[in-house]
């Protein structure tokens, strides 16, 4: 817990490309689905239907963030986010690489997205417009819409970044009471899957992680819907 009492948060991005196989992520998603913690799936709209169909979930639409390009023109924003309104109702996450002007931020919000995975932030020069918890890298530069990047710790695999606590790693932890964004591959998701299953079982102290999804960060930010440790929608019911 940090000094706030406020608990150390985890958000877990797992990028699907598009030239992944269907049978490989297909392998990602089953595993997923036996994991003790949640995941993010980064995807492309074209994949929305097979990731929708594949998942267990109550809602699959919260653990997935679409993939964009921000050097798209506005209009081809616009129409992207209208095919995936339909495929996927009411996803509100995305995932976008390259810089977003206030135009194009506010055709995320009016499509309904509420967060967005940066790869860096934007120079601003008027800050943010709503204040993140300490130790977030968080920021609103349009109402009705948060940004968040991957903390600023070069990771190598998921080693130096949850070493507290987790089973593998280094001394190197997140900051008490802060937010990390780990963007992990598909293949090492696989390869950490059992680890989580079984640190999130034998865990015991005082002051857990909590972990969450892109969708959740909102509602985290404001104070509500803490995931307590070892929750999951992706957990088969």
């Amino acid at each position: 817990m940090g000094r706030s009492g406020r608990p150390t948060t985890l958000a877990i991005c797992c990028r699907l490309p598009a030239s992944l196989p269907t049978t490989a992520v297909e392998a990602c998603l089953k595993a997923g689905r036996h994991a003790a913690v949640p995941v993010t799936w980064i995807v492309a709209a074209d994949r929305l239907p097979l990731m929708i169909g594949q998942q267990s979930a109550a809602d699959p639409r919260a653990c997935l963030a679409v993939e964009i390009t921000g050097s798209l023109p506005r209009q081809a924003l616009r129409q992207l986010l209208v095919r995936v309104a339909a495929e996927a109702p009411g996803l509100d996450a995305a995932a976008v690489c390259g810089p977003v002007s206030d135009e194009h931020r506010r055709v995320l919000v009016d499509a309904g997205i509420r967060v967005v995975y940066r790869d860096q932030f934007d120079a601003s020069r008027r800050g943010s417009r709503r204040p993140a918890p300490h130790g977030w890298p968080c920021r609103s530069e349009v109402w009705g819409l948060w940004e968040v990047t991957h903390s600023s710790t070069s990771l190598a695999g998921m080693a130096g970044m949850i070493g507290r606590f987790m089973p593998w790693g280094s001394s190197q932890s997140p900051p008490p009471g802060g937010l990390s964004v780990l963007d992990i591959s598909a293949a090492s998701l696989r390869d950490r899957i059992e680890q989580w299953n079984a640190w999130a079982q034998r865990h015991r102290a005082a002051g857990p992680p909590v972990f969450a999804t892109l969708s959740d960060l909102p509602s985290l930010i404001a104070g509500a819907g803490r995931r307590p440790v070892g929750g999951s929608i992706l957990r088969a019911a």
